[in-house]
């Protein structure tokens, strides 16, 4: 069990390294290729930094451990918001939700969405496939497809306030290299997270479902971590902000290669503890995209209220799927 939780730890770290040199990478690319950091933090930055999720989860439904895999994206999604709601109260002279740009909510509400569909197929019983793709994957799939190019499209035609307006110390060549090297760290680093997670959840007690839904999505969500602080503290908060919410609907679309990878429908496996897990990410992103969109002030009190709530549900989510599993 030691030499697990060494393998769960030394994994975590590794990730957490890479994602620091992922966002500072990211920034840079942003910038000197005009590409706009709602856009690429929503996609290009969330796809990366949701390597970890991919490489875990296929690594474990190939172990036959498809709750673990569906706790760690639901999880993940519950993990993703309360790391905004963390860096909001950490960094609360930024006043990082007041502030968020407006076409942040669109990529909120694309994994929003896509969570819900993932319930709905989860609970609408046995669907039909082709060949080894579940229809319900192959589905969630598309509208993510669909909702990136509305986001593309979105972004071409929104008016964001510039950040950072620093020089860059790094070139676009380098800065392209940083990106790709980070990116592979961290996907080489993922199996052994679901190796250790996988023998850690037996190990311990506490189920697959919980576990996936709160240590190992805790660690493959560093990146996301690793990436918003270091995006924060150059002053690129609005791909901090797409990253998080980017990830989540990212997290949804990475069914369809773990239902690929296992033998049957994985989304018949979702129980009464992921469908928890579940419904906890939708209220916790709908509470961030309200506290954009309102824009509310913290009037007297030393914190954001919507952080202080989102913090709240998600440790009243984590207590209802540790009861429910």
């Amino acid at each position: 069990m030691v030499v697990d939780w060494l393998l769960f730890l030394s994994s975590a770290l590794v990730i957490i390294v890479a994602g620091s040199a992922l966002a500072v990478s990211a920034d840079v690319v942003v910038r000197r290729t005009g590409l706009g950091a709602l856009w690429f933090g929503a996609v290009g930055v969330a796809f990366v930094t949701s390597l970890p999720e991919l490489a875990t989860n296929i690594a474990a439904v190939r172990r036959d451990a498809p709750a673990l895999a569906l706790g760690d994206l639901f999880g993940s999604s519950m993990a993703n918001m309360a790391i905004l709601a963390a860096i909001t109260i950490a960094f609360t002279t930024r006043r990082l939700l007041q502030r968020a740009a407006l076409e942040n909510v669109l990529t909120a509400m694309l994994a929003v969405g896509l969570t819900a569909l993932v319930v709905v197929l989860a609970t609408a019983g046995s669907l039909p496939s082709i060949g080894r793709v579940g229809i319900g994957p192959l589905l969630i799939a598309i509208v993510f497809l669909v909702g990136t190019f509305a986001i593309k499209e979105q972004q071409e035609t929104a008016t964001v306030e510039a950040e950072n307006p620093r020089d860059l110390a790094l070139s676009l060549t380098m800065a392209q290299a940083g990106f790709v090297i980070a990116a592979v760290v961290i996907l080489l680093a993922g199996p052994q997270l679901a190796a250790s997670a996988d023998k850690l959840a037996d190990s311990t007690g506490v189920g697959e479902t919980f576990f996936g839904s709160f240590s190992l999505a805790l660690v493959t969500s560093l990146p996301e971590l690793s990436v918003s602080i270091v995006a924060l503290r150059i002053g690129a908060q609005n791909l901090a902000i797409a990253n998080l919410l980017g990830s989540n609907a990212t997290n949804m679309a990475l069914i369809l290669p773990m239902d690929m990878a296992f033998d049957g429908n994985i989304l018949e496996h979702t129980d009464k503890g992921l469908l928890t897990a579940a419904a906890a990410a939708i209220l916790l992103m709908s509470i961030g995209t309200m506290a954009i969109v309102l824009r509310a002030e913290r009037n007297r009190l030393p914190v954001d209220l919507a952080a202080v709530l989102m913090l709240v549900v998600y440790g009243g989510g984590l207590w209802a799927i540790f009861t429910s599993s």
